[in-house]
């Protein structure tokens, strides 16, 4: 919750409480680091739910960065959600070259209407979360350009547990361009450990 920053909580201290409660002890030795993961798919016609990260094993660089682990994280790697990002590339379908990459907001002005659920084991960690504070009239925490949603409450992924973001938008998405496509992208952004063998830096 929100008075743990004010209690002076870090992050990586949520990770390693987490970490202990599910006998993850090795974690307070890991490597910290900064840590983005991300999953893109395909828009069908009429889309509106997006599951993103849950078949992530099948699919490659650069439309993912999770790699053969899929939606989950390897032994001794956790990260601490802090913020979230959504965005939408453009494809040629006949090239399959990625051309532009823009924020939600540019495509339809109905972003603050859709919101995000996180699941981490099955369960539900955050629920129907607004997309409005990623738009800048909306955003608390921004002066300026930013289309993340920053988290009021660190939520910690431990290893080998599977995750899952699902968006819901309330409107289909504009028609791409003739012999393109759109993609729509997620990024989790915040700091995590990574197994460290020897030492740390």
């Amino acid at each position: 919750m929100r008075e743990i920053y004010k209690s002076g909580v870090t992050p990586q201290q949520k990770i390693v409480a987490i970490n202990n409660k599910f006998g993850n002890s090795g974690i307070k030795d890991q490597q910290g680091t900064s840590t983005i993961i991300y999953d893109t798919l395909s828009i069908a016609a009429g889309q509106r739910t997006f599951r993103f990260f849950e078949d992530s094993a099948s699919r490659t660089f650069p439309l993912t960065n999770t790699g053969s682990e899929g939606n989950k994280l390897g032994v001794g790697n956790t990260m601490v959600i802090a913020q979230i990002l959504f965005s939408v590339i453009q494809r040629n379908t006949g090239t399959g070259v990625l051309s532009t990459q823009t924020n939600l907001t540019a495509l339809t002005n109905l972003t603050s209407l859709a919101y995000c659920n996180v699941e981490i084991a099955n369960n539900q960690v955050i629920k129907k979360l607004m997309l409005s504070e990623s738009e800048i009239e909306f955003n608390k925490d921004t002066t300026g350009q930013s289309n993340t949603i920053d988290l009021e409450t660190s939520i910690v992924i431990p290893p080998l547990l599977p995750f899952a973001v699902e968006l819901q938008l309330p409107a289909n998405l504009p028609a791409a361009p003739a012999n393109n496509e759109y993609l729509i992208q997620c990024q989790i952004i915040g700091v995590g450990g990574i197994i460290a063998p020897r030492t740390t830096f």
